[in-house]
């Protein structure tokens, strides 16, 4: 599929018995340091322009686990229209709760989001046909960004805060992770050792 091309390629079928919407994320997904991703052997599937068959990082680089607690993970992400003088884009947004005052994770993860930039691959709990649509990566075209702090030691968070991070003009509603469930969850764990 050519995302340069906007004439529609397929029809929105009549969703089936086997398939029923579901909302939002699985608890675990992976946040790397955009610049250790190792974009020069980056491939992406050929019948799908929006699918990465492949996304390693760079020699000694790893991603780090980000666990959300709730009935809702990442409570607060989203797609969004971004309409621009001359082409229309997508922002995406990935909320993430820290839920203690720890001064680990606040050295350690709170306080390089502030100026970092950074690609995420969550999991869809509606992983879509076939499960082959459960992995997304957001922040690949322009990075994530943090946006958005809000950290009120009497409020949901306990003492930590909800971090909005932010990806603006992406030129693709979606990116996903692997052509087939069990490929997309090889390519998910494999971001979360360090690379050789």
């Amino acid at each position: 599929m050519d995302s340069c091309n906007s004439i529609i390629k397929q029809g929105l079928p009549k969703m089936g018995c086997d398939s029923r919407p579901v909302k939002g994320y699985e608890r675990r997904a992976v946040l790397i340091n955009r610049e250790d991703v190792d974009f020069k052997n980056v491939t992406m599937a050929e019948d799908h322009s929006n699918v990465i068959t492949s996304l390693g990082l760079k020699s000694g680089k790893t991603g780090y686990e980000v666990h959300q607690m709730g009935s809702q993970p990442y409570s607060g992400s989203s797609l969004a229209l971004e309409t621009n003088d001359f082409y229309k884009a997508v922002t995406k947004t990935l909320a993430i709760a820290v839920l203690e005052n720890d001064r680990d994770t606040f050295g350690g993860f709170v306080d390089p989001l502030l100026n970092g930039e950074f690609v995420a691959v969550v999991e869809h709990k509606g992983k879509g046909k076939d499960n082959a649509s459960a992995f997304e990566v957001l922040g690949f075209h322009n990075g994530l960004t943090l946006t958005a702090l809000d950290a009120n030691v009497y409020g949901d968070q306990y003492g930590g805060g909800l971090f909005t991070l932010t990806e603006t003009s992406a030129p693709v509603t979606r990116m996903y992770l692997g052509e087939t469930y069990e490929a997309g969850q090889a390519l998910f764990e494999s971001l979360l050792e360090a690379a050789e």
